[in-house]
């Protein structure tokens, strides 16, 4: 697909859904940008549609289309987008980019003065207020223009500015850009850092180890260096799991500041320093010794509240001298050059070994976690019901690692990547995030659903983890079954309430605490009854009585979001807290009797549930043999050699072991011993074992 037909295609797809959902082309030409930047990890959730045209002081216009904010990075980014073109693609000039940016601009500058001005209910309303007092001391501002034209080439860089101190940075994301970013074979706008921007000749380094699949190097980072490049790039630096440990534990930890402000000459000693992942680097031997003067795609896998911590220190401890005491810090950084190709598969490795001794739990990097194993099995495997007339079922497609979904069809040609698609239809794909927000819904905490992708997904990795620690059978086919009919339920509602006369923002919210409200509305006033999952399943749709409930519930929770006596004047922060979902659950609602005839009996469900986990400990007990079997009597013995030198089993280990070589005389484990035997293989794994 070249450029001009990726554009056409956003066109047509932004005016079907505009067309049959009674939406603005802008906000669906945002929701398409928006989703394409979370994929890319841009941003961690989707764009908040928030629209406002208005005139400020001294007669500036005034427009925005949307905003989000960065809780890690501490930044707030305001979004506008460009009149849509629609025809050829014309050239977005300097004068009308520079326009467009005075516009967002000027929502800050007023925000004042809108509070004044606007009507309280107004969504924009809410984010003027914020600006003043909650964003008011953010560590920057961004402005991002979207637009379906191309840059000009004239414009080189956008000159930044600031607001009472505050800087703004302004991007442009035109159709070149977007393109680009549709056609990275990561799924990611890969960073190139030229290092001598920051540090005169770059960074010295020594090669540590060399394979097919990666190049090693030693480095020696300065603290002020690596404070600079997370200031520069934040949250981008991170490798996700990182980044969702760092949004939930904090990101400065006392015991490293406290390092950086009164022995910074120790750091080097006291700080187990970085591990990181890189596409490429570029080096030069200067006097004899090696330097990395560029690096590409850069991605810090281990030591992310030490990189944190010292941006912070730089950005929060100037009273301190830390400006200073940066320069005498050194930290450490173990750097794996990776291509992009083994990429997918090695960085979550080396990111989880990284972090195996550390704070990082299993929890926090969840993405290899079994269950995460276990739902894209499940997904590849599951074929859903043929409907609308299809003549074949389809999988719903569990994206395990960001970008996989593209990487499955990066090399195929164009007749078996439609072959795929069609087996695999994109609007069935589902990431992470998404499984964390459709489940947090499920166990009715739309609170928690609101936090947006990272948190959200951390708490759902933290529920997930204790639950498979008491037994992992729940996890099943009829588990991921119910997992897609909250898909479908939460996609169903999102585009009802886009429908609807009323409807002008809020719309995740609203979605989420819908949902959330009818669950709990059967759980309480008919314990009895369950809500049918499955039927969900077999229709993969909503039936006239599902949908008619959440047209009018979702007009109650609107108003209940937006009601002017709410403690806070942001609807979405409001939404994001759990004294909002307690006062909304004691608001007095009536289902549709046509909605109560099609829930379950619960007794029913359960019987349900139980055959699942049946079936789901007999495939345990089969993949736990055939593991064993297919791991080989040759690396089973390699097992016990490798001990002889580590000492890490123990005896009743390396009898469990001597049970798994036993297969070379025709002995074979039993179902219980293969379970244990695997758990042997677990332990010595993270203590280095190498196969």
């Amino acid at each position: 697909m070249d450029i001009t037909e990726f554009r056409e295609s956003i066109i047509a797809q932004i005016r079907f859904a505009s067309s049959t959902d009674g939406t603005s082309d802008k906000e669906e030409f945002l929701n398409y940008v928006s989703e394409m930047l979370v994929e890319a990890e841009q941003l961690d959730d989707m764009i908040e549609f928030l629209p406002f045209e208005g005139i400020g002081t001294n007669r500036r216009k005034i427009q925005i289309e949307g905003y989000s904010y960065n809780e890690l990075d501490d930044y707030l980014t305001l979004y506008i987008v460009a009149d849509l073109t629609y025809g050829d693609i014309e050239t977005l000039t300097n004068t009308e980019a520079n326009r467009y940016f005075s516009r967002a601009r000027a929502f800050i500058d007023d925000a004042e003065y809108i509070t004044k001005t606007a009507e309280e209910s107004a969504p924009a309303y809410g984010l003027a207020v914020d600006i003043l007092k909650k964003y008011a001391s953010v560590r920057k501002y961004c402005v991002y223009l979207l637009t379906d034209r191309s840059m000009s080439k004239n414009i080189k860089e956008v000159n930044s500015g600031d607001v009472k101190g505050i800087p703004v940075e302004y991007h442009i994301w035109d159709i070149n850009r977007l393109y680009q970013l549709s056609e990275s074979r990561s799924g990611k706008e890969d960073i190139v850092i030229d290092l001598t921007e920051f540090i005169e000749h770059g960074i010295p380094c020594l090669p540590a180890s060399e394979t097919d699949e990666y190049i090693a190097y030693l480095c020696n980072i300065p603290g002020s260096v690596l404070a600079q490049l997370y200031s520069t790039y934040g949250g981008r630096l991170l490798e996700g799991n990182v980044r969702s440990f760092l949004q939930t534990k904090g990101k400065v930890n006392k015991g490293i500041r406290n390092t950086i402000l009164n022995a910074p000459d120790m750091f080097f000693a006291y700080n187990n320093g970085i591990a990181a992942t890189a596409y490429d680097i570029e080096t030069n031997n200067i006097d004899g010794a090696l330097y990395i003067q560029k690096i590409t795609a850069l991605q810090i896998v281990n030591g992310g509240q030490t990189t944190a911590s010292l941006a912070m220190a730089l950005l929060k401890d100037k009273k301190d001298d830390s400006e200073e005491k940066l320069k005498r810090i050194y930290v450490p950084m173990k750097l794996s050059v990776v291509s992009p190709e083994k990429a997918q598969e090695l960085i979550p490795n080396i990111s989880r070994y990284a972090n195996s001794q550390n704070k990082v739990s299993d929890a926090d990097l969840w993405s290899n976690h079994p269950f995460h194993v276990r739902m894209e099995e499940l997904s590849r495997r599951i074929v859903a019901p043929a409907v609308d007339g299809h003549q074949y079922g389809t999988h719903w497609y569990y994206e395990r690692a960001n970008g996989q979904y593209k990487q499955e069809t990066y090399k195929l040609t164009d007749a078996a990547r439609k072959r795929f698609e069609m087996q695999n239809p994109k609007t069935q794909m589902f990431t992470k995030t998404d499984l964390a927000k459709f489940m947090n819904i499920r166990r009715i905490l739309p609170h928690v659903a609101s936090t947006g992708g990272q948190k959200s997904f951390a708490k759902f990795a933290e529920w997930v983890s204790a639950e498979w620690e008491k037994g992992d059978t729940r996890f099943n086919e009829g588990y991921f079954r119910q997992v897609v009919a909250m898909a479908i339920i939460f996609r169903q509602s999102d585009k009802i309430v886009k429908m609807q006369p009323w409807y002008n923002s809020y719309k995740a919210n609203i979605v989420a605490y819908t949902i959330a409200k009818i669950i709990y509305t059967v759980n309480t006033k008919y314990p009895e009854y369950a809500i049918d999952y499955r039927s969900i399943w077999n229709r993969q749709g909503l039936s006239d009585a599902w949908i008619n409930q959440i047209v009018q519930l979702s007009k109650v929770m609107y108003d209940f979001l937006i009601d002017d006596d709410r403690p806070v004047e942001n609807v979405t922060e409001w939404a994001k807290r759990e004294a909002c979902w307690e006062a909304a659950k004691k608001l007095q609602i009536t289902l549709l009797a046509e909605f109560i005839k099609e829930l379950a009996y619960k007794d029913v469900i359960k019987e349900q549930e139980k055959d699942s986990r049946k079936d789901q400990k007999e495939v345990n007990k089969i993949s736990a043999m055939v593991e064993v079997a297919n791991f080989g009597v040759d690396n089973w013995k390699y097992l016990l050699k490798w001990n002889e030198t580590h000492y890490v089993l123990q005896p009743t280990d390396i009898s469990f072991v001597n049970a798994a070589i036993a297969m070379e005389k025709g002995k074979f484990p039993s179902e219980k011993q293969c379970a244990v035997i695997l758990k042997v293989l677990e332990k010595a794994r993270i203590e280095g074992f190498p196969k």
